[in-house]
């Protein structure tokens, strides 16, 4: 007779089982709170925790135990299955990062990587000793800029002396070219203002023909520099471009590692969703709901 009311209460006992839904005090949410954190194995290892790429572990402790109080695993089979969700959600937020990483690898100094090449490309040519090389200075905004400035020093120079200095002269010479009709030509020709009809100590005429001299080659400058200025604001426009391209292309990795990254993300969500899936069955059999059996498609092909 005792041994038939054990049977009874043991029954009793696993029929209540399957209709509880875990505790719901406070008092009993906070005895079960950290569960998963005491026996989970998986837990203890997805979180890194040494070294530059050391991770949060109380994030991750928080995130379980989030789950754990909203899911209400009530067993050891639940738990462990709230733990793998936690981990295959922390595991897809490393693959963000990671994601993230590999974009940041190249975007960060893509804009200062750009313009360091400009750079470069215009001291090359400043330095070449072919001046079909200094002529490619005129390719870039830097190279522009670099010219427009010894036009200013010339201009300074002329400027200060009335006129057009041997040093001055071989600057034009070493950037412009002497050929025919080139700012150098022009420069040396407005140089050398006829005084022809000034007597030798006739001081006006000279300071006339001193002022004529500058004004002339002045303008010639001032007109080349206007012509060199608008050249580099086009170039300024057209690198802006440039970089705004190269910083969009960048904006996600390379094929190589976007496949890896997709295959892990794949992976991890198909992890996510079929311990979500078991888990809600579980629960739903432990409430004493009737569930179906999960359904396996195989998709066969002939060849």
């Amino acid at each position: 007779m005792a041994q038939e009311i054990s049977l009874k209460k043991i029954e009793a006992n696993r029929r209540n089982a399957l209709r509880s839904t875990g505790p719901k005090t406070l008092e009993g949410k906070s005895k079960v709170r950290w569960n998963a954190l005491k026996h989970g194995l998986l837990a203890k290892e997805v979180v890194i925790q040494a070294g530059d790429g050391k991770e949060n572990k109380a994030a991750f402790q928080r995130l379980l135990a989030e789950l754990q109080e909203h899911l209400q695993p009530v067993g050891p089979l639940e738990e462990m299955l709230v733990e793998k969700i936690a981990v295959s959600y922390w595991r897809l937020r490393r693959v963000l990062r990671c994601e993230s990483g590999e974009i940041r690898q190249y975007l960060d100094t893509a804009e200062s990587d750009y313009y360091s090449e400009l750079e470069r490309h215009a001291t090359d040519a400043r330095d070449s000793d072919d001046l079909y090389d200094r002529w490619r200075l005129r390719d870039n905004s830097i190279g522009l800029s670099l010219i427009i400035a010894i036009l200013d020093e010339v201009r300074e120079e002329v400027t200060t002396l009335g006129r057009l200095s041997e040093a001055a002269y071989s600057d034009l010479a070493y950037y412009f070219g002497e050929e025919e009709d080139s700012l150098t030509s022009l420069c040396k020709a407005a140089n050398q203002v006829p005084t022809a009809g000034a007597a030798p100590d006739d001081s006006d005429q000279a300071s006339k023909n001193t002022k004529k001299r500058k004004e002339r080659i002045l303008k010639i400058l001032d007109e080349e520099r206007e012509r060199l200025e608008q050249m580099r604001d086009m170039s300024c426009k057209e690198e802006s471009l440039e970089v705004e391209s190269q910083l969009a292309r960048l904006s996600l990795p390379d094929k190589e590692e976007t496949d890896k990254l997709l295959r892990h993300e794949t992976a991890l969500d198909r992890q996510l969703y079929r311990a979500m899936n078991q888990l809600e069955r579980l629960q739903r059999m432990r409430r004493g709901e009737t569930v179906p059996p999960p359904i396996s498609l195989e998709i066969s092909a002939e060849k």
